[in-house]
């Protein structure tokens, strides 16, 4: 299979909300990271296109900005964290979640949401994995 790589990175904030296990730094403070991403994608036939190619990274950059620019400095919390109602009520970019927004479930949720951006723009490709590093050395990966 033919695949293509890109990354980019976001600035954005979150809290670990009511979970004992995270540490007193992630579980009692709202605390961003420079998030890095490696999306890498394939065609759903698995086959090139007409030019040849899997996509334009032109048009693949085109459509995950769109995705970066809902991330990018924004706060992502937990819809019955405490702090979620003042967060919406005083902050242009709150994305509001049913789980602990922990890099785990970003790289398991983000794929969806990125196929769907996909979709939308006729690319006729698919996030085969993503990988999310919170901060040097820590990195979570999902595959297809």
């Amino acid at each position: 299979m033919i695949t293509l790589k890109t990354s980019f990175e976001c600035e954005t904030a979150h809290r670990l909300f009511n979970v004992a296990t995270y540490s007193e730094e992630c579980r009692d403070n709202i605390h961003g990271h420079s998030y890095k991403y490696v999306v890498e994608v394939a065609r759903k036939d698995g086959k090139l296109n007409e030019a040849n190619m899997i996509v334009d990274f032109k048009l693949l950059k085109q459509t995950i900005k769109q995705f970066e620019k809902k991330y990018d400095h924004s706060v992502i919390i937990k819809h019955d964290d405490p702090l979620c109602k003042p967060l919406l009520e005083n902050c242009k970019k709150v994305n509001v979640v049913d789980d602990n927004p922990t890099a785990e479930w970003m790289v398991s949720a983000f794929p969806k949401e990125l196929n769907a951006l996909f979709d939308e723009n006729h690319l006729e490709i698919e996030v085969v994995s993503l990988e999310i590093a919170e901060t040097t050395g820590n990195i979570a990966v999902w595959r297809k």
